[in-house]
């Protein structure tokens, strides 16, 4: 009797709460590249059809917005910052964004992601000489949160990491279950979620208002001299409105910078716990690519120049990020009419692009389930298609972030291969946790092993 219950006011959304990876894989396979689906009394379409992506996110996005439930939850964390702001404001803000994240800037920020890496290689080492495994997972966020805050806003926040680390899992928990209700509590209500949401986010909060409070301060006495190349906290503080002449309030700098530092820093260290347990299945990479870094660096950590020439590393990390995507769903509302393959989108419907389902699809990936590095080789038919691989989404609205989530990341992974043989107990048992982002669903323990 429930069943049907819960089947009339949730519509398919039950059944996608239940196993969203089994269910959007279904979905994103039926004929046709869309499938009609209802979330609660709203209308929606899962899109798999790699030209249909297109005409979402590219040709026809200005009809799309991310005024969304999922959206909506992830606004409470934050706020109206890039990830989550749109039209004029938005555009405002990844130009004033835009140039930290490209060319010289992330040249400069190498050294800082090499010396980050190299710390952590210390820390290894320390517990490889101790006979103590290692959690990959809490030390690629411990690494790839301290980059992000040095490299974008000068800031060293390594003594707050732990502050993050219990803060940040009950709030994607907490946003997790508010984007699956039908109908989420507002957060003012007394709730026991929601007291456990705003005790987290106070925290982190309280972490970025110190760091703009500082930086204010150190403005008041010494303000920048003219044409100083300034981090992005700075940028973004003296940066003015071009009508109004006036500079961002605390409220919009805290928001871009949650953001910045979340997303700087949360998607890449789970791409690259994902790497650790794919080359502990498949060991033999492991060979691989440390045979490739000794032929480019002979053995010592690489840097940003060596990343041109260390081609199978670059392949394996987009190769975790097809199999076990960060962020594995987002979607959009249809601000007006529109139409997708034999489907009519009306104002208000919702897409929703699953990219975990997206590549796990056979008419465009061979074999999509195997762990297939060659798929990136440049040329290669499989990554041709860029609406076929989302893992940093497509369109206008394509991660800002890319090109400096590759470089960290190839840094990080060849300095501690270049170091170190992995080898996890159980990593067959390990599974995606598909929250916010697509998580392992335990600790990631790394038995090392010194390179000779």
């Amino acid at each position: 009797m429930l069943k049907p219950i819960l089947r009339a006011l949730g519509g398919d959304l039950p059944e996608l709460v239940r196993n969203p990876l089994e269910k959007f894989t279904a979905l994103a396979r039926e004929p046709g590249g869309i499938a009609p689906i209802r979330l609660g009394f709203r209308r929606a379409f899962v899109v798999s059809d790699p030209a249909m992506v297109r005409h979402a996110l590219l040709e026809n996005f200005e009809n799309y917005d991310k005024d969304t439930p999922a959206f909506r939850a992830v606004r409470i964390v934050l706020g109206q910052g890039l990830l989550t702001s749109a039209g004029s404001f938005w555009r405002r803000q990844r130009r004033i964004a835009q140039p930290a994240f490209h060319g010289e800037s992330i040249k400069r920020f190498a050294p800082v992601f090499s010396a980050l890496a190299n710390e952590c290689a210390d820390t290894w080492e320390a517990a490889r000489a101790a006979g103590r495994p290692v959690d990959a997972g809490a030390d690629m966020m411990k690494t790839t949160l301290t980059a992000a805050a040095r490299t974008l806003f000068g800031e060293d926040l390594s003594e707050k990491t732990a502050e993050f680390e219990r803060a940040f899992p009950v709030i994607l928990w907490e946003l997790a279950t508010r984007t699956a209700s039908i109908l989420p509590l507002p957060l003012w209500v007394s709730s026991a979620p929601n007291r456990r949401l705003k005790a987290a986010l106070g925290e982190l909060v309280s972490i970025v208002d110190e760091m703009i409070a500082k930086r204010r301060e150190r403005f008041k006495g010494v303000p920048p001299e003219e044409g100083a190349k300034l981090d992005l906290l700075s940028t973004l503080m003296l940066a003015k409105d071009e009508e109004t002449g006036e500079a961002m309030s605390d409220s919009q700098l805290r928001d871009e910078v949650m953001t910045l530092l979340i997303a700087g820093h949360e998607t890449t260290a789970n791409a690259l716990s994902w790497v650790w347990i794919l080359l502990d299945r498949h060991p033999e990479e492991q060979e691989r690519l440390r045979a490739e870094l000794n032929g480019v660096t002979g053995g010592r950590p690489p840097t940003i120049d060596d990343l041109p020439q260390l081609q199978r590393l670059r392949m394996v990390f987009l190769e975790a990020c097809r199999l076990y995507p960060p962020v594995w769903l987002f979607d959009r509302r249809a601000l007006g009419p529109d139409k997708l393959g034999g489907c009519d989108i009306r104002k208000g419907n919702l897409l929703l692009f699953c990219a975990y389902a997206a590549h796990r699809l056979p008419s465009l990936w061979k074999d999509p389930e195997d762990f297939r590095p060659e798929r990136f080789e440049p040329g290669a038919e499989e990554q041709k298609n860029k609406f076929a691989f989302l893992p940093f989404g497509a369109g206008p609205r394509v991660c800002m972030g890319m090109a400096f989530a590759m470089v960290e990341a190839q840094i990080i992974l060849g300095t501690l291969l270049s170091r170190f043989r992995t080898r996890i107990d159980g990593a067959d048992q390990i599974a995606p946790q598909p929250y916010v982002t697509l998580r392992p669903d335990r600790p990631v323990m790394l038995r090392l092993e010194k390179i000779d």
